[in-house]
């Protein structure tokens, strides 16, 4: 595998600035990563992250909102941003010799938003709209009632976009304060990828992110150990649809365990793929959804692995049988060596052709520091999950498949019977 160049510096004022060079790319790619999202809010100003990202396209003291995408797509290149559990990352992709003007606006916009009132007020109903739109997705809405059953009364169980009546609370006052404490220094972590070079890429952009005050580590309320274990959890929605939506969550442990290789085996095995257990039980045996899948994903204290299948609502309690039956199977015996081979060769493949974009390598390392301090070489990666047998797969089923640790959220024109009392029991 042709991995790329890493190289890492770190300035006076905390700014991490990291470096992959792909001389053999088109495209260059930059990143500014801000460790503040969900996780970090109060609940009275939930969305206060999201609302912030959305602000940062709208206008600087030198530039407006129509300046700053005029002058990315003008040389070629695009513009976006997303905010999650634990970070907002800002990033512009584009032809390799427009890194200085995309690395320009982007610094602007990162460490110079104005937060105008009245650009405020026009992208708060753009939010509420964003809002509006999810909810209507009952696909998507059902991640945010799964979360809210999943973490209740955690910021972690608060919808990412926020709400609209926690939108509409939030100031001017709260969103510059918000910017000015937590887009500091010791919370920015910069990733530049593809046809660059890394001490160019330190003169270019460290006098700018030098700027920045060093400021202070955000805190976050970690997950209590009781709210694991605390019993089944549901949250039911009716609404007038064609289709149920059906999600399960278990707990899991975080990043920093080493056991997460074999979690994402077992994801793999259970739902990530169209030959994985559920696809081929729920789907291809059964007949009884259109699509079914699973996911896990790791923060700092914590994780979750989620089921999701969107069905008819008279499938709903079969699907459930057979669900809890794949789940039980998986705890009790061990997937074969062949199974456990090709999830393996799956994800590792899966994980190569993906990194050859300066994209998901911008990505890659990113989320690397912020998570662990430090850019891991996807070889590491590669050989830790290569060390994955079937009796760890198996161990890691035993511990996540449990009942106490279980959460089920549900959207659907009725709600039919559920027999959940003997739930992996």
């Amino acid at each position: 595998m042709n991995i790329p160049r890493y190289q890492i510096t770190r300035l006076t004022n905390g700014v991490t600035l990291a470096t992959a060079e792909m001389p053999h790319m088109e495209s260059a790619c930059v990143g500014l990563w801000a460790m503040t999202g969900s996780r970090h809010e109060e609940v009275k100003r939930n969305g206060i992250a999201h609302f912030v990202e959305h602000l940062l396209f709208k206008g600087t003291p030198t530039r407006n909102a129509y300046d700053i995408s005029r002058e990315i797509e003008g040389i070629g290149a695009s513009l976006d941003a997303f905010t999650t559990e634990d970070h907002t990352c800002f990033y512009t992709r584009g032809p390799a010799e427009t890194l200085p003007q995309m690395a320009d606006v982007l610094m602007d916009i990162y460490s110079s938003a104005s937060f105008d009132p009245q650009e405020i007020e026009r992208e708060r109903e753009v939010v509420i709209e964003e809002i509006a739109m999810y909810r209507d997705n009952p696909s998507q809405h059902v991640e945010d009632l799964l979360a809210a059953a999943a973490w209740p009364g955690h910021p972690l169980g608060l919808p990412i976009t926020g709400t609209e009546p926690s939108v509409k609370r939030i100031s001017r006052g709260d969103l510059f304060s918000y910017h000015s404490q937590r887009y500091s220094g010791i919370n920015t972590v910069v990733t530049v990828t593809g046809r660059v070079e890394h001490n160019a890429v330190v003169d270019l952009m460290g006098p700018s992110l030098q700027q920045l005050e060093p400021g202070d580590p955000i805190p976050f309320a970690p997950v209590p150990g009781q709210m694991r274990q605390s019993g089944l959890r549901r949250i039911d929605e009716t609404r007038d649809v064609e289709q149920a939506h059906l999600c399960i969550g278990f707990h899991t442990f975080g990043r920093h365990d080493p056991r997460r290789y074999a979690l994402k085996i077992l994801n793999v095995l259970l739902g990530e793929n169209m030959s994985s257990r559920l696809f081929q039980l729920l789907r291809e045996e059964s007949g009884l959804c259109y699509s079914v899948s699973s996911d896990a994903v790791t923060l700092e204290d914590c994780g979750l692995l989620s089921i999701y299948a969107g069905l008819d609502v008279d499938h709903v309690p079969r699907a459930l049988e057979l669900t809890a039956d794949c789940l039980r199977q998986f705890a009790k015996k061990a997937a074969t060596p062949d199974l456990i081979r090709q999830a393996l060769t799956y994800t590792v493949g899966q994980s190569r052709i993906s990194l050859e974009s300066s994209l998901s390598q911008m990505m890659w390392i990113g989320e690397s520091l912020i998570s662990y301090q430090r850019i891991i070489d996807p070889r590491e990666s590669f050989a830790r999950l290569g060390e994955v047998n079937a009796e760890a797969v198996r161990e890691v089923a035993t511990e996540v498949f449990r009942a106490e640790s279980t959460a089920i959220a549900y959207i659907g024109s009725e709600v039919p019977e559920m027999a959940l009392d003997g739930f992996l029991g």
